[in-house]
């Protein structure tokens, strides 16, 4: 069967940004997926210019946070998503990057490993 909006719950619940409303059709959203404490927030970061909080542990963002960013005339829409190792949930924090994944909608989603055990990041 797989994973549905109906069986995950996402369907029913809009929390913690599972909509990114666009500003224009031509914005694009890209979605900073990868495991916990790999460096999400920090690319998030440097692309967006804002101060996401970071931290050297798992489960430091435990909701979408979302900036703008300016390429060659193109806007991005940069979502930092909480990390998960699986789309198969195992916390609350899972549930909230799987459905953003698989329900919210992203026209890109770009993974973020750590190259020191790109392994366990892939």
């Amino acid at each position: 069967m797989g994973l549905t909006s109906m069986s995950t719950g996402a369907r029913i619940l809009n929390h913690c940004g599972l909509n990114i409303e666009k500003e224009t059709e031509q914005d694009r959203i890209v979605a900073l997926a990868g495991n916990p404490n790999v460096g999400k927030s920090t690319v998030f970061n440097s692309l967006t210019g804002l101060k996401q909080h970071t931290g050297n542990w798992p489960g430091k963002t435990v909701t979408n946070a979302h900036g703008k960013y300016r390429y060659k005339d193109n806007n991005y829409i940069m979502v930092d998503i909480p990390g998960t190792y699986s789309l198969m949930a195992n916390s609350a924090e899972e549930e909230i990057a799987r459905d953003f994944i698989c329900f919210g909608g992203p026209d890109a989603v770009v993974v973020v490993a750590d190259s020191t055990c790109l392994e366990r990041n892939l």
